[in-house]
C-alpha cells in the first residue's frame, strides 16, 4: 500500500511540475525587438535597443528560472505593411511572447491592432504616439518612456518659462500630427497662444522654408514636433537663419542629450531647451551604471529610449519571473500591481490603459554632459 502511495505522490508530482513548466507556452521566453535598423531612426550600428534588451536580459542570467530568454530583431523600415508581416509572422508562426521598441507611431498604430486581435504583449518605447493609449489601446500593450500626450503636457507646464507665443514645425505624419495637436492644447491651456503650425513632408532635406515662417511669426518660441533627420534639419535652419542667437527660444521636443552633438554641437544646440524622460543622474548610481554599461556594449552614450526600453523588458521579466509564466493577463497584472524602480525611474506607475507614469524634465542644453533640468511634470 505504502508503495501505491509513493508511486502515485511521484505522479502527482511529476505532473505539477509539467504543468508549472508547460505556463511557459513553448519553454522559452522569447522577445523580438521590431524597429528601423536601416532607415533614419537607425542610430550609429543600429544596435541600441537590441543592446538595451540585451542588458535586461543579462540581469536574469538569459533565463527565468530554467526557461531561456531568446532575443530576435526585425527591420520594419519604417513601412507599417512590414511591420504587420513580422508581428504576425512572430506571434504566429515564431511564438514571440512580447514585440518591444516599434520605433515610428504608424508602424506602431499597425502592430498595436495586430497585437490587440490576437491578445499578446507589446511594450513601446521609441513610439510616440498617444493614441496608443488612447482610442486605440490594448489590454497588454505598455507605452513606457514617453509620449504626444506627456511631450504636450510638459510644454504647457514650461510656458511660464520659456514665453507665451509659440509657432509648431512638425512632421507631416501620426507623430507629428498628434503632438502638434497636444502642444496647441497645452500651450493655451496655460495661456499662451500659438501663432501658427506647418507640417512639412516625411524625410524633408531642406527646412528653410519652414524655419522662415515660423521665423516671420515673431513667436517666443518655436516647437520642433519631428524626429530624426526631420529635426536635424530643422535644427540647422534655425541656427541658419539666427533664430536661436536672436532670443527666440527653439525646443526640439525629440532631441536627447547623446545626440547633441549630432546636431553640431553646443555652436548650434546651445541655448535650445528639451524636455526629457530621463538623463543619467535622475536615478542616481542605477542610471550610471546603466549608462556605463551601455556605452561599453554601444559605443555611444546612453539615450532616453533604450534605457526605457531596458526598463519596460526588465519590468516585464520581473514580471514573468514571479508570476512564472509567460501569459499576457498575468504579466501585466503584476506589472500594474507593483512600482518600478530601475535606472529610468525611481517610482514609476502602469496604468490600466498602459501608459507608464514617471518624472519629465525640463533642461537647458547649455551642458550636456551636466545639464540644468528641472522636474517639470509627471505624465
Amino acid at each position: 500500500m505504502n508503495k501505491i502511495l509513493g508511486l502515485f505522490a511521484a505522479a502527482v508530482f511529476s505532473l505539477g511540475a509539467s504543468a508549472a513548466q508547460a505556463q511557459f507556452s513553448d519553454n522559452k521566453v522569447k522577445i523580438g525587438v521590431l524597429d528601423d535598423f536601416s532607415g533614419q531612426f537607425c542610430l550609429g550600428n543600429c544596435m541600441g535597443p537590441v543592446n538595451a534588451v540585451r542588458i535586461a536580459a543579462d540581469e536574469f542570467h538569459n533565463k527565468i528560472g530554467d526557461v531561456p530568454i531568446e532575443i530576435i530583431w526585425g527591420d520594419h523600415q519604417n513601412k507599417p505593411d512590414i511591420g504587420v508581416s513580422l508581428a504576425n509572422k512572430w506571434y504566429d508562426l515564431e511564438q514571440v511572447d512580447v514585440i518591444v521598441d516599434v520605433v515610428n507611431s504608424s508602424v506602431a498604430l499597425a502592430v498595436q491592432n495586430i497585437a490587440r486581435s490576437k491578445n499578446k504583449a507589446v511594450l513601446y518605447s521609441t513610439a510616440g504616439s498617444s493614441d496608443l493609449t488612447g482610442k486605440q489601446c490594448a489590454p497588454y500593450s505598455a507605452h513606457w518612456t514617453y509620449d504626444t500626450y506627456q511631450f504636450g503636457k510638459t510644454i504647457g507646464e514650461a510656458v511660464p518659462y520659456l514665453g507665451k507665443s509659440w509657432f509648431i514645425v512638425a512632421t507631416d505624419f501620426a507623430y507629428g500630427k498628434i503632438l502638434a495637436t497636444q502642444i496647441k492644447a497645452n500651450v493655451e491651456k496655460a495661456g499662451g497662444k500659438v501663432l501658427g503650425t506647418i507640417f512639412h513632408p516625411f524625410n524633408v532635406n531642406d527646412a528653410s522654408s519652414f524655419i522662415l515662417q515660423a521665423q516671420a511669426s515673431k513667436a517666443d518660441v518655436i516647437a520642433l514636433a519631428n524626429s530624426g533627420n526631420d529635426m536635424t534639419n530643422t535644427i540647422k535652419a534655425a541656427k541658419e537663419f539666427g533664430l536661436v542667437d536672436s532670443g527666440v527660444k527653439i525646443v526640439p521636443i525629440s532631441l536627447d542629450l547623446p545626440f547633441v552633438e549630432q546636431q553640431g554641437g553646443l555652436n548650434v544646440v546651445g541655448g535650445m531647451f528639451l524636455p526629457l524622460p530621463w538623463y543619467p543622474g535622475a536615478t542616481g548610481e542605477k542610471g550610471l551604471a546603466y549608462s556605463k554599461e551601455f556605452q561599453k556594449r554601444q559605443g555611444t552614450p546612453a539615450p532616453y529610449l533604450f534605457v526605457g526600453l531596458y526598463s519596460a523588458v526588465r519590468t516585464y521579466l520581473l514580471a514573468a519571473q514571479a508570476t512564472k509564466t509567460d501569459n499576457p493577463k498575468s504579466i501585466f497584472d503584476y506589472m500594474r500591481a507593483h512600482v518600478i524602480d530601475d535606472a529610468f525611474t525611481k517610482h514609476g506607475v502602469l496604468r490600466p490603459d498602459g501608459r507608464m507614469v514617471h518624472d519629465v524634465y525640463l533642461s537647458s542644453s547649455r551642458n550636456p554632459q551636466n545639464p540644468k533640468a528641472r522636474t517639470i511634470s509627471r505624465s
